[in-house]
């Protein structure tokens, strides 16, 4: 895992902060929290590298602990899915519904790496 230096300005008060972050390689994705050393604002990052330079990463900057809110919105489709099914259970054989695996998006590096970054979604218990 590649340690990266981010210049970061922040938005509360302006403060520069220079970080050296440890950044998973895509296609992992990671979140993680900055905290401005001048007012103590905290931010979190999703933060993921380029796999084939490694030198350049990307990150996503946002006050909601963004992986969090995917995972629980997933995981609560997954319990609403499993309540529907399970009160189906005697009247049908068969209930399929298609779940996605992975969150993903679609990254382009400036070495010209083409790339996806990941986050794993709870799926359905059989």
């Amino acid at each position: 895992m590649p340690k990266l230096p981010l210049r970061y300005y922040c938005y509360v008060c302006g403060h520069t902060n220079d970080l050296k972050l440890n950044v998973p390689l895509a296609p992992k994705i990671e979140r993680d929290e900055i905290k401005c050393a001048n007012c103590g604002d905290v931010t979190h990052l999703l933060l993921t590298a380029c796999p084939k330079c490694e030198g350049a990463f990307r990150y996503y900057l946002s006050d909601l602990d963004f992986p969090q809110e995917i995972v629980s919105l997933a995981e609560a489709y997954v319990k609403l899915l499993t309540g529907v099914r399970d009160s189906l259970k005697d009247h049908i054989k068969e209930f399929n519904v298609p779940v996605p695996k992975k969150w993903s998006v679609n990254l382009k590096c400036e070495c010209g790496e083409e790339y996806t970054a990941e986050i794993p979604l709870p799926q359905l218990s059989g």
